[in-house]
């Protein structure tokens, strides 16, 4: 019995073990087990090779393709850093480089300040330039560029952006850093540079800090020599230090270390901070408590070459206390090298598992456990999405900064009332700025070469001075202070003169720190940079369609400093802009021409003119067909129609629907059944339905202006004026065509089949000649 009893209790407590399920470890245990199992089975050289990263291009041909091949096998190498090319030769490229990776896949890089069109131009967005980005007041709109570079990344197969840019530029004639800094003010980089920063972070890619410990404040480049930061230590760490401080405790990746010289931080002659072990380790690891990865700056730059030879650069940042080495020109002679510094004890063995252990964990968090090929269909579509181009647009508008506004003139709210004139300076033939300005009002476009002086400058002073307004675009400027911003001083002069005849208005697309040269404009607005949509975008904001609240990132002069800006009313003028702008999708829209032209080709209209806006933007306009069906004049978005049955889509439409949503009238049903005094008539047979879409029967047009004309055709004096006033100033036109304008509601429950082919649209504009 008491056998019997034992056996069971023993059984039920094996059972109980049985049950019993261990807890998963958790990622970052995960994480270190693989880190630890990856490392123990690796040579020394594939150790050292994971802490080198080569430079790579899509557009070098095939022996540069053989050449990084031959690094990825040779000494395996751990990352690459793509430069110019194409997205899809480099994504090309990066499966195949992946593919000769062994056992753990390499962390692509790039660097996309602004974007992926940084490196591949045209071939994917480019968004605005940090000391732009500097200017705009709600940062969340960083966030969400930040987001959506990580998205373009990503789909790349990119891991690692070398962004933000978080030194503060306090040195107009900086020449590498400038326009490529948030601006001056240490919290204003430090806050853009955290939302940058987040943005990437959510979304799967490394950030990347640079050029620590701040190479705001210098006037030497240091892709060619060494530059010199002469600051004592509290200064550094008020100013230069302060954005990598803050981003250090925000939990950014990864940090760069920039070839400086720094003697309040290391006052060994000609030693590079990249170099500098009281920099790289005392400071930023001991004292600041960093332990992301550290990036050296490109070891193929002057700033480090000048004075160390190549191998000795590369084992010296090693035991400096750096993880990563960025593109070293010679990798045999760095291998070799920082193998003689470990013989030698210049360099821990344990410092070196420390740094190599780092790069994998962060491999392991990037999801580089193993390699998944990129899809290569469809990449140029995806990088230029409409999505990324309207974040684009919003940062830009939140941008502009304007600085002056002189009587109050913008915006303009009464463009019909004044004879304006633009002038693009640096522009060989009419530009954004100017069609966009033509949108609004009746404008006569000008343009000049950079330099306005002579007989040119007579003309345009003469032609130029009768009007009321003269807008004047300054085009084709440079970024940098050695080159004067490139503005021509007589062309600085002749706007000094225009303005004693005219008002003028200077635009200025550009750098702002070339503000010092325009102190004598009245009226002034700073647009940054010199791309289309910035152009257009200016436009609109002169006119009202929005607000500027832009203000300066930088002080240019004691007349433009940090912080100033003016905020201008928006004037409820509709704008234009992209359907992602607003909530729509493009893809939705997509239907308008197809239902168009069948509407043509059917003689149900001989032409139109669709537009569709929404939240105060246009986002769709465009003519088809005819006038009308005996002439060949083409229809233009620029026609003036006679609109009819606005009240239908602007009252009546909007109601029913309403009260069809509420299930409170159902429009298939007859007029009869709410209108009882229709009832028996041969009008209370007709459903709202019908009424609705025009298909009653009923008489179409009533023309009650005929009621307003004599006989031949001439206006009434009592109903209409010669001349416009404040009150009436719409000119009186004999139209014989009209628009039919219909909105219809998403699920509105039309069961019509054509109107079923638009429910996607949202709301779709008809109209009808």
């Amino acid at each position: 019995m008491t056998r019997t009893l034992l056996f069971f209790l023993l059984l039920l407590v094996f059972s109980s073990f049985s049950d019993y399920t261990a807890p998963l470890p958790s990622p970052e245990a995960q994480g270190q087990q693989w880190v630890d199992s990856v490392y123990q089975e690796m040579s020394l050289e594939e150790q050292i090779g994971q802490l080198i990263w080569l430079r790579a291009f899509s557009n070098k041909g095939s022996e540069h393709v053989q050449a990084v091949e031959r690094m990825i096998r040779d000494y395996h190498v751990g990352g690459l850093l793509f430069f110019q090319g194409t997205p899809n030769e480099q994504a090309r490229l990066t499966n195949q480089y992946q593919a000769l990776a062994e056992r753990v896949p390499l962390i692509i890089s790039m660097d996309a300040e602004w974007g992926l069109g940084m490196r591949l131009k045209e071939s994917a967005i480019s968004y605005p330039y940090q000391l732009m980005l500097g200017a705009i007041q709600d940062n969340l709109l960083i966030y969400e560029m930040g987001a959506e570079i990580a998205h373009e990344l990503r789909r790349l197969g990119v891991h690692v952006n070398f962004a933000p840019v978080a030194d503060v530029n306090n040195n107009p004639n900086n020449p590498v850093i400038n326009f490529r800094s948030f601006g001056e003010d240490r919290y204003n980089v430090a806050l853009k540079s955290f939302y940058y920063m987040q943005g990437m972070q959510d979304n799967g890619v490394l950030a990347c800090a640079k050029h620590f410990p701040g190479h705001g404040d210098s006037e030497t480049d240091s892709h060619l020599d060494l530059p010199i930061i002469g600051h004592d230590r509290a200064r550094l760490d008020s100013i230069e230090l302060f954005p990598f401080e803050v981003l250090i405790e925000k939990g950014i990746g990864s940090i760069m270390i920039a070839h400086l010289d720094v003697p309040a931080l290391d006052s060994t002659a000609h030693l590079p901070t990249t170099l500098s072990r009281p920099v790289v380790s005392r400071l930023l690891k001991e004292e600041m408590g960093y332990k992301g990865l550290i990036i050296t700056d490109g070891l193929d730059m002057q700033g480090v070459t000048k004075y160390y030879a190549s191998g000795e650069v590369e084992a010296k940042a090693l035991a400096a206390g750096n993880d990563i080495l960025l593109i070293p020109p010679d990798v045999p002679a760095a291998v070799a090298r920082i193998k003689e510094y470990l013989e030698a004890g210049k360099l821990d063995p344990r410092q070196l598992e420390a740094s190599v252990k780092k790069v994998l964990l962060a491999k392991f968090r990037l999801g580089l456990t193993h390699y998944t090929p990129i899809p290569l269909e469809h990449i140029d579509a995806d990088l230029n999405h409409p999505r990324g181009v309207a974040i684009k647009r919003r940062l830009t508008q939140a941008s502009l900064t304007l600085l002056r506004n002189d009587q109050f003139w913008l915006p303009l709210d009464r463009p019909d009332t004044l004879e304006i004139a633009s002038l693009s300076i640096g522009a060989g033939g009419i530009t954004p700025f100017q069609e966009s300005l033509s949108r609004f009002a009746d404008v006569e476009h000008f343009q000049a070469p950079k330099e306005i002086s002579g007989a040119q400058e007579q003309r345009l002073l003469q032609t130029l001075g009768k009007k009321e307004l003269v807008l004047v675009g300054i085009h084709g400027m440079s970024q940098w202070a050695s080159q004067n911003f490139g503005l021509a001083n007589a062309t600085l002069a002749f706007l000094e003169k225009l303005q004693e005849k005219t008002q003028v208005i200077w635009v200025v697309f550009g750098n702002p720190y070339a503000l010092d040269r325009c102190t004598a404009a009245r009226s002034l607005l700073m647009a940054y940079d010199d791309n289309p949509v910035t152009q257009e975008l200016a436009a609109q904001g002169i006119f009202g369609t929005f607000g500027f609240r832009g203000t300066l990132p930088v002080t240019a002069c004691p007349e433009f400093r940090f912080s100033d800006g003016l905020f201008t009313p928006e004037l409820h003028r509709l704008g234009y802009g992209l359907p992602e702008e607003t909530g729509l999708h493009s893809e939705g829209l997509l239907p308008i021409d197809s239902i168009v032209e069948n509407a043509i080709q059917q003689k149900a209209m001989p032409g139109c003119v669709v537009l569709v806006a929404k939240n105060g933007k246009i986002v769709f306009e465009k003519a088809y067909g005819k006038h009308t069906y005996n002439e060949a004049t083409p229809t233009k978005p620029s026609d003036i129609f006679d609109l009819a049955s606005v009240t239908k889509i602007a009252a009546t439409t909007l109601a029913v629907m309403r009260l069809e949503d509420e299930g409170k009238v159902h429009i298939f049903d007859t007029l009869g059944l709410y209108l009882p005094e229709l009832a028996g008539t041969e009008k209370g047979a007709l459903t709202i339905e019908e009424v609705m879409t025009h298909r009653a029967g009923l008489e179409p047009w009533i023309p009650f202006y005929l009621e307003t004309i004599t006989k031949k055709g001439k206006p009434m004096p009592e109903w209409y004026q010669e001349k416009p006033d404040t009150a009436f100033r719409i000119l009186w036109l004999r139209i014989c065509s009209c628009v039919i304008i219909t909105s219809i509601p998403c699920g509105s429950g039309l069961s019509s089949p054509r109107f079923r082919k638009i429910d996607p649209i949202n709301t779709v504009i008809w109209g009808f000649t």
